[in-house]
C-alpha cells in the first residue's frame, strides 16, 4: 500500500490518539478489516473508514484515495458503532 499524509496532520494525531498516522497501515493488515463509505458533501472527496484489529484493539483509519495512494487523515481508536460494524461485517 502506498500511503502518504500531512506532517501538520500526523503531529496532531499523535498528540490527539497517540499514534501517527502511518499506523493506519496497520488496520489493512486485519484479514477481517472492514472498509466504510463516510461520505459527507461538506468533504468535497469520498472518505472511507478502514476498521481493524491491532495488537488486540480496533483501530479506525479515516482515509481518502487519491489516484494510486491512500492518504491517511486521521487514525484512532474505534468508536462503539465501528465496532458494531466490524463484528456484524
Amino acid at each position: 500500500m502506498d500511503i502518504e499524509f500531512d506532517s501538520a496532520k500526523d503531529a496532531a494525531n499523535q498528540m490527539k490518539h497517540g499514534v501517527p498516522l502511518e499506523f493506519g497501515g496497520l488496520v489493512f493488515w486485519d484479514a477481517n478489516h472492514v472498509v466504510l463509505a463516510s461520505i459527507r458533501p461538506i468533504d468535497g472527496e469520498d472518505r472511507f473508514k478502514a476498521i481493524g484489529m491491532v495488537n488486540g484493539k480496533l483501530w479506525t483509519a479515516v482515509h481518502v484515495i487519491r489516484g494510486a495512494k491512500t492518504r491517511f487523515l486521521s487514525v484512532r481508536r474505534s468508536n462503539n458503532g465501528e465496532e458494531r460494524a466490524y463484528h456484524r461485517d
